[in-house]
């Protein structure tokens, strides 16, 4: 009856900020769901707690440093494999991205008020930022 149980994994959503501005990624055509765009995410590595996979995935995706500044939200994707864990985090050095090419095809910095013309982006994820984010970020 429930053949298809996998282990659930944990991943972290870097909500990264410049001030009002915030990053947003377009998933490389090589990556899973290519043309999404998204907030840096990542599988955590067994053992890494949370903040550390945030400082991590922004290094190797877009090669800037951040402060994880906190949790704002936890939610479970689709298929329930992720538990994915919403972080608030503050850009802890220059805004120059560096994007792995691998991973990201574009990126831009947005105005929360802008976010709603992102073309393609994951149907809870725009939920989150037209109805939950505005609620939580400080």
């Amino acid at each position: 009856m429930f053949n298809d149980l996998r282990p659930v994994r944990h991943a972290i959503v870097a909500l990264i900020h410049d001030g009002d501005d915030m990053l947003l990624i377009e998933r490389a055509a090589a990556d899973t769901y290519p043309g999404y765009w998204s907030a840096v995410t990542g599988a955590m590595d067994a053992g890494e707690t949370q903040q550390a996979a945030c400082i991590r995935e922004a290094r190797e995706e877009i090669g800037l440093q951040v402060k994880p500044v906190r949790k704002v939200w936890e939610s479970v994707t689709r298929r329930a494999s992720f538990v994915l864990h919403w972080w608030q985090c503050e850009l802890a050095g220059p805004r120059a991205v560096v994007a792995d090419p691998a991973e990201v095809g574009d990126y831009r910095w947005v105005r929360e008020a802008d976010i709603a013309r992102i073309p393609l982006m994951f149907s809870d994820a725009r939920w989150f930022y037209r109805d939950i984010y505005p609620r939580v970020r400080r």
